[in-house]
């Protein structure tokens, strides 16, 4: 019986060499790796006319070399890797090499390829090796072509020279600008020395000096330092610090789950704290920069050089993942939002670091190997080693944002109260000042003569500009909050105008449904058509039904008269704003009770006002319900009550839900913006009912848990002490 054997044409590699591998950096840097995993120190690239097609790379190292045997059973056996079998090197380094075709990729860029080694095994003897390809394109099968190995006496050092003549094709300023910060990358700024070193000439890369681009030394104008682990038994934590190194905030595996938005799949132990039980164990470190001059000065009291910084984070910017002590392309490219850090950033910008502002580094343990290389080498397979790893990093970036904007808001807070405080002190000494010079005006019967205390005028003087900065520096303080109410505005005011063009549409699709039904009712049996057709008759019409509703919505909030002050009924606003959400709610399921009892107390505030509150209280627990976490039973309780504090008439709001509860979040963090658990959330609904509260000198609460099981919100606001007549409607309360 003849045996016969699988043969492979030339074709075959170019499809694992130039297809496989879509940039030509990327198989030098896999040349690179080799040398790594040789146990090299140094490294060296030149590139010898290589923007053209004809020209030269030539990589060369001073690794263990390659014995005659190591070059025909491993180096010229394509897919063949030394990783599997020895996954460390002699010197302790773990082998990076996974598949055994990145080399290909770097051997086909051109078209006469010649090896020299000399291997620490065997000294006194070197090999070189000759490939000429297009001979070999020209065969009919690669094993047809016979490769001549030649051992020489030594005239090189121990170690391993490529060099690649003849380029098919030149590399384009991208080409070497990804190998340029490739390399740079590859092995720092952000870990421990590396016995690992690239030297290359440094004039065919067009840049004079690309060692600054390595040095962490511009990690010192940092304004925060985020450090996070991840330990080997899937337990996490994270911290934050400041620009001095002080310690700012601590979270441990419930505050991560807590930041991180959306609902996910969990794994956690008996004491509620979630592990990641198949990623591997890492390290993640983020420096976040301020580049406003202005603000390192007020900072620092020093000046940032802001310029320098831009260019260097333009370098090596972004969050690089380094596995087993490399780093890895993709991530941390400049077209590479792994993280979605840029995304997340779009959604709410405040406190949220981009890959412009920072830079940051995930170092990853992974002595079992659970991240596996994708054959291209773009990366790491999408398994759940990786997807662990990737949301532990998220986590802990979302955890520091939402960090630095409670301290900021409580900033903000204590800013405002003491504004308030130093404007009602400036009010009042000017109070004073205008009361004693009106007395002595009516002394003098009106003249300013000599007997008239010009200290009183000087007085007035003095308190009416104090007053006046004050008032100065409130508007100042406010503007933060001007632009985000602008933008918010911006959203309203585009909502409605959808609004408006939506109604006509949502009302011609259930006229032409019913037309539909009435037609076909007429020339068909109605039970064939309650069989066939009444279902998706009645899907339309509720999709239709739902449009009308977010159509009517939008356009009733903006209503004008809403924006005039007067006296509001809370009750009647609860009334009017469940009429809005009737369909939506009834549409999810949700069942709405109530129990409005305000005493006929109103609040002199706007409607659109108190429409706010109730809107974005109910919209909040919609989400609650319609969580995956939620429950099956869906229902929302709203009430009113009145009651007295400190001789002052109140009202109070509750509305409670049955739903998951303030899950991994305290109580005071849910009204700061920006927070949400929620993917596609603001964060800015219950801030906005914050801050129209206090408008309103009222005040909010929340408590994890209520009388239904799920979070209860809580508002109270000082009522109106003018009494009001029975029976006044909006109009005559007008004053």
């Amino acid at each position: 019986m003849a045996r016969h054997y699988l043969r492979f044409a030339p074709k075959i590699l170019t499809r694992l060499g130039e297809e496989l591998v879509p940039h030509p950096d990327m198989g030098i840097m896999e040349l690179v790796r080799n040398a790594y995993d040789a146990d090299a120190t140094e490294c060296s690239i030149e590139l010898v006319d290589s923007a053209r097609p004809g020209g030269s790379i030539i990589v060369s190292d001073d690794g263990h070399g390659m014995t005659d045997a190591e070059l025909t059973s491993d180096f010229l056996l394509i897919g063949s890797s030394r990783k599997p079998s020895t996954p460390f090197t002699s010197s302790g380094r773990r082998r990076v090499g996974e598949k055994g075709l990145g080399r290909l990729a770097a051997l086909r860029l051109g078209r006469r390829v010649k090896v020299t080694t000399r291997s620490a095994a065997t000294p006194g003897v070197q090999y070189t090796l000759g490939i000429d390809w297009d001979e070999l394109d020209s065969a009919h099968a690669v094993e047809d072509v016979a490769l001549e190995l030649r051992d020489v006496q030594p005239h090189a050092r121990v170690g391993t020279r490529i060099e690649i003549h003849d380029l098919r094709q030149g590399l384009s300023v991208a080409d070497v600008e990804r190998l340029t910060r490739s390399l740079t990358l590859l092995t720092g700024p952000f870990q421990a020395e590396s016995t690992f070193k690239i030297l290359w000439n440094q004039t065919a890369f067009g840049y004079e000096d690309l060692t600054s681009a390595v040095t962490d030394e511009h990690l010192q104008w940092a304004e925060f330092h985020l450090s996070g682990r991840l330990g080997a038994d899937g337990r996490q934590s994270a911290e934050l610090r400041d620009h001095q190194g002080h310690l700012i905030g601590t979270a441990t595996a419930g505050d991560l789950r807590s930041a991180a938005a959306g609902v996910r799949r969990r794994t956690t132990t008996d004491d509620g704290q979630r592990l990641f039980t198949s990623s591997p164990a890492a390290k993640f470190d983020l420096w976040m920069f301020n580049l406003n001059p202005r603000h390192s000065v007020a900072l620092r009291d020093s000046i940032q050089p802001t310029s320098e910084i831009k260019s260097w984070l333009a370098d090596v910017g972004g969050v690089h993942l380094y596995h087993h002590g490399l780093r890895v392309q993709p991530y941390g490219d400049p077209d590479d939002d792994w993280l979605s850090i840029n995304v997340r950033r779009a959604v709410l910008s405040e406190f949220r670091p981009y890959t412009n502002n920072s830079v940051g580094a995930l170092v990853v343990n992974d002595p079992e190997d659970r991240l596996q290389p994708k054959t291209d080498r773009s990366g790491f397979v999408q398994n759940a080693a990786f997807g662990e790893l990737r949301e532990f990093a998220r986590s802990a970036i979302e955890w520091a944002s939402q960090r630095r904007r409670q301290i900021r808001e409580a900033e903000r807070q204590d800013q405002r109260n003491r504004a308030k405080a130093q404007t009602a002190d400036a009010e009042a000494e000017f109070t004073e000042a205008k009361k004693a010079l009106e007395e002595q005006l009516a002394d003098n019967q009106g003249r300013l003569d000599g007997n008239f205390d010009r200290a009183s005028v000087q007085r007035i003087l003095t308190t009416s500009q104090l007053l006046a900065d004050q008032r100065l520096r409130e508007i100042k303080d406010l503007h933060s909050e001007l632009l985000l109410y602008r933008a918010l505005a911006t959203v309203g005011t585009s909502t409605a105008v959808f609004a408006h063009e939506a109604q006509q549409p949502a009302d011609r699709i259930l006229q032409e449904v019913r037309t539909v039904d009435r037609r076909v009712r007429r020339d068909l049996d109605p039970a064939i058509v309650d069989d066939r057709y009444k279902p998706s008759l009645s899907a339309i019409t509720d999709g239709a039904r739902t449009l009308q509703i977010f159509a009517k919505l939008p356009l009733e909030l903006l209503v004008r008269k809403k924006r005039d002050l007067t006296h509001v009924d809370i009750d009647e606003v609860c009334l009017a704003t469940l009429r809005l959400f009737h369909n939506f709610l009834s549409d999810r399921g949700i069942h709405v009770t109530q129990d409005l009892d305000c005493q006929n107390l109103r609040v002199r505030t706007y409607e659109a006002a108190v429409e706010s509150i109730v809107s974005n209280l109910l919209v909040n627990s919609i989400h609650a319900l319609t969580r995956t976490d939620g429950g099956s039973e869906r229902r929302i309780h709203l009430a009113t009550c009145s009651f007295v504090d400190k001789d002052t008439p109140w009202i109070r709001l509750i509305v409670d839900d049955t739903g998951p509860g303030i899950q991994d979040a305290s109580t005071e963090e849910i009204w700061v913006p920006g927070f949400t658990t929620r993917d596609g959330g603001t964060g800015l609904g219950l801030t906005i009912v914050r801050d129209t509260v206090g408008d309103m000198l009222g005040r909010q609460k929340a408590f994890k848990n209520g009388p239904l099981g799920g979070a209860r919100l809580l508002v109270e606001l000082p009522a109106s002490t003018t009494t009001l007549p029975a029976g006044t409607t909006n109009d005559e309360r007008e004053e």
